[in-house]
């Protein structure tokens, strides 16, 4: 039994409406008010657990998004914690303590190996259907296109984390920086050149683009203009804050977004580019071809991009800049009086965060073979916000499970 798309896509606006009502809840000091937003999340998340023949799933996903809400909003939250506190000490004793005493002396080996566990766990995914009888909705849940998905958006994640996370810049245009990328891969791989001469008739499917060698450079290549377009939009803006920076980043992505669509001889225009060469590798008796949009051969390139990108992001975090990101973040006039650079910093911010956005838009145009203007709203933009606002500012394993959700 497969998935019937007509059963998840119908449902796109209603779990659109959820998740944003998990951001707007943090903007409502009502606790009513937040209950009903909680409420209209969790009813969205069982509607589609329900199409997706997984009623029990999504009820229990529902109740734990609605109990805790109501429980504070009813009062009960601390008679709950009175009766929960014997179970939860219990675990602690019995389990979380004799665990990190064990690990704390070992943990330059403990935790180099819990996180390969965990990359092991999200590399073998892809074959949970294969080894084990698994139902419908899990097994499209752990299909190639569902986790190529996946693992690009938490891509994105991790790079707006940083900027909003860290330096606590609010950027309601990030979807630019994905396109960028992507226009960047149509245009070097050839294929912006060839849909334009195929529409005119000036060339045949004969010449249509192939993947060679050097077009991995393509990547370095959409991370370097993606850089270089966050540097042109945070020199004049970064000394704006808060509401109006975020209307000037919205501006840009819809900037960006316009050009693609009236730009004809660069971008091809409204129609979008067709015919993008998907990646491949020929070196020795080394041959992998990436092929249709669901091929699972994205997901794990995508996956090594993110583990790639959770080590600089933690090592960032960890240094100089990352301090002075969390400076800024809590007072900008108090660390910019303490000596911070605070344009730089900032600059350093966007720049980050708009290079993961550029690579992860590459490998995104090179897997669905064709991109229009269309495919970068700016709803999308606010969807990356909302996984890296869920999963909580300046967390990397909440961008994560934010991106996840």
């Amino acid at each position: 039994e497969t998935l019937k798309t007509d059963k998840v896509f119908p449902l796109a606006p209603l779990a659109s409406t959820g998740v944003a009502s998990m951001v707007l809840s943090g903007a409502l000091r009502d606790p009513r008010g937040q209950l009903l937003l909680y409420v209209l999340f969790g009813a969205g998340e069982l509607v589609t657990a329900i199409l997706l023949d997984a009623p029990i799933f999504g009820t229990l996903i529902a109740a734990v998004i609605v109990l805790p809400r109501l429980l504070r909003v009813t009062g009960l939250g601390a008679a709950v914690q009175r009766a929960v506190s014997p179970v939860r000490s219990g675990i602690s004793r019995g389990l979380i303590e004799p665990a990190r005493t064990w690990a704390e002396p070992r943990r330059r080996v403990a935790l180099p190996l819990v996180a390969l566990l965990i990359i092991a766990f999200f590399v073998v995914l892809p074959f949970l259907g294969d080894w084990f009888e698994i139902p419908t909705w899990l097994a499209a849940a752990t299909s190639g296109g569902t986790l190529s998905r996946l693992a690009l958006f938490i891509l994105f994640a991790l790079g707006l984390n940083v900027v909003v996370g860290f330096a606590g810049l609010l950027d309601l245009g990030y979807v630019a920086f994905w396109a960028i990328g992507s226009y960047t891969a149509a245009i070097l791989t050839g294929a912006a050149s060839y849909t334009k001469g195929l529409r005119a008739e000036t060339v045949t499917v004969a010449d249509k683009p192939t993947w060679e060698p050097w077009m991995w450079l393509i990547l370095l290549a959409a991370l370097a203009v993606a850089v270089v377009a966050g540097v042109i939009l945070g020199s004049p803006t970064l000394r704006l804050r808060g509401d109006y920076l975020a209307i000037v980043t919205l501006g840009f992505g819809e900037i960006i977004r316009i050009n693609a669509a009236n730009l004809d001889d660069l971008t091809v225009g409204p129609r979008g580019i067709s015919s993008i060469p998907h990646p491949e590798i020929h070196l020795g008796g080394l041959d992998i071809e990436w092929g249709t949009l669901v091929d699972v051969k994205y997901y794990w390139l995508l996956l090594a991009f993110v583990v790639l990108w959770v080590v600089a992001i933690y090592l960032l975090d960890n240094s100089r800049i990352g301090r002075a990101w969390v400076a800024i973040r809590e007072d900008e006039v108090a660390a910019a009086s303490m000596g911070v650079p605070v344009v730089r910093m900032k600059l350093a911010a966007f720049a980050i965060g708009a290079c993961t956005a550029g690579v992860g838009g590459a490998i995104y145009a090179e897997q669905v073979n064709f991109i229009n203007p269309d495919a970068f709203r700016i709803i999308d933009s606010i969807f990356i916000l909302c996984a890296v606002v869920i999963g909580g500012l300046g967390s990397i394993p909440g961008s994560i499970l934010g991106a996840a959700r």
